[in-house]
């Protein structure tokens, strides 16, 4: 069970690493636009997340009761650290 909460932590804070690589590699052209940003960060993690949960369920993980539930605290809190980075960022712009 342990394994499985910190597996699921891992997997939701890992949003985090595609907000950065937007930010990194589509940063400069959606530079002027944060809705467009935004919307592709959301779709991208939306479809981790969501992929995650199905193999979770599907793919016999010894503990998917726990799995889950770690993998969307560690999605939520990577949804905080993105919420402040995406600011810092169009601060700067």
């Amino acid at each position: 069970m342990t394994w499985a909460v910190v597996a699921g932590l891992a997997c939701g804070l890992a949003t985090v690493l595609i907000s950065e690589a937007i930010l990194r590699f589509g940063g400069p052209a959606l530079q002027h636009s944060l809705f467009r940003v935004l919307a592709t960060g959301i779709a991208l993690r939306t479809l981790w997340v969501l992929a995650l949960v199905a193999w979770s369920l599907s793919a016999g993980v010894p503990d998917p009761r726990a799995f889950v539930p770690g993998l969307l605290v560690g999605y939520l809190t990577g949804q905080v650290f993105e919420g402040i980075r995406y600011g810092r960022y169009f601060e700067r712009c």
